[in-house]
């Protein structure tokens, strides 16, 4: 049917139209956005997994008093570079070098109290020598005066004289020997001295423990201290951020993981440093999703369950760093706890 018949006929057919040239212009670039799209997806995007719950890490260590006093000097400021060994604070010794002396003095009187046992058992066997030889001669005494009296020769009461004598010899023996026996106890029972030796070298360790030095090179964060604030034993002071290399703590879903591998490499874009890129590698994977790690952990037995995806963290080693713009030459300091976004890539 012609257009002149159907029209006749009382039927309308609609009339196509041409595009307009910015329209297909249009069309022409969407089509190709979608076919750059999906080529970067397959030949990149599906072989990363990224995240935005990412932060840096660092070894921060938290200085406690290991004793109690008044605090007399803090040399350390916050945000100081510190070495090992460096003092950071000082606690008034006074009372605690009252304690030292004392304890000193305890030991030197166990000592004396065993060199006096020693002495007195050399006495007492000295003493003892001397008494043999007093009882060797009252019991020859007693048996001739014995066979004296038997023929006659001399009275009862010169016989019981000798043998009371040579009773009260072998007495005095006995005697020196339990004394010498008891000094020499004494000498083998050393436990009072160690006992006070261990109390003057644990008064001499709280001494020292006066001064709280860095344990190790680093920096100084937070100080809590003043100088004539009475601290206690085990009071935080302050922190230190240990001299060591920082890295990257990567939250991913668990949904993410199941293609990471240990070793793989990653890119890191943290957000105080937009012209900055950081390469590493996956060091390792938490043993437990971070709901685990919770106060109060979710009991999903409980029957009222809902699913909610976990997430697994993942440490990042930084290997090296690189700036994307050419103007940026030295890199920037990372310090812990600053957000950032890792891409792991997952193999292709």
């Amino acid at each position: 049917m012609s257009a002149e018949s159907a029209t006749s006929a009382g039927i309308r057919v609609p009339r196509l139209r041409a595009l307009p040239w910015p329209g297909l212009a249009i069309a022409g670039v969407i089509v190709i956005a979608i076919g750059f799209a999906g080529h970067h997806w397959y030949t990149l995007l599906r072989h990363l997994e990224s995240t935005d719950d990412a932060y840096v890490e660092a070894t921060i260590v938290l200085l406690s008093a290991r004793v109690g006093g008044t605090v007399i000097d803090v040399p350390a400021r916050e945000n100081q570079t510190v070495r090992a060994g460096d003092v950071l604070v000082k606690i008034d010794p006074e009372e605690l070098e009252v304690r030292v002396a004392r304890a000193r003095a305890d030991v030197d009187a166990a000592r004396n109290r065993l060199e006096a046992a020693r002495a007195g058992a050399d006495v007492a066997e000295a003493d003892g020598r001397v008494a043999r030889v007093e009882q060797r001669r009252a019991e020859r005494e007693a048996e001739r005066l014995q066979e004296l009296h038997e023929s006659g020769a001399v009275s009862e009461q010169m016989l019981e004289n000798a043998i009371a004598a040579r009773d009260a010899a072998r007495a005095r023996v006995r005697a020196f020997d339990q004394r010498a026996r008891a000094e020499r106890a004494v000498l083998g029972n050393e436990a009072p001295l160690r006992q006070a030796e261990a109390t003057l070298r644990a008064a001499e360790l709280a001494l020292s423990h006066t001064v709280v030095v860095a344990p190790r090179d680093g920096r100084i964060g937070r100080r809590n201290v003043e100088i004539g604030q009475n601290v206690t034993a085990e009071q935080p002071l302050m922190s230190l951020a240990a001299d060591e290399p920082v890295w990257v703590v990567a939250n991913f879903k668990e949904t993410q993981v199941g293609r990471m591998r240990e070793g793989a490499p990653v890119e890191v874009r943290v957000d105080a440093y937009p012209g900055w890129i950081w390469h590493g590698h996956v060091e390792s994977f938490s043993p437990a999703t971070g709901a685990k790690y919770a106060l109060i952990p979710p009991d999903n037995a409980t029957g009222n369950f809902t699913k909610v995806v976990q997430r697994l963290s993942v440490r990042i080693a930084l290997d090296r760093s690189e700036p994307e713009d050419a103007g940026l030459d030295a890199p920037p300091v990372l310090s812990a706890g600053l957000s950032a976004e890792v891409s792991v890539h997952v193999g292709g």
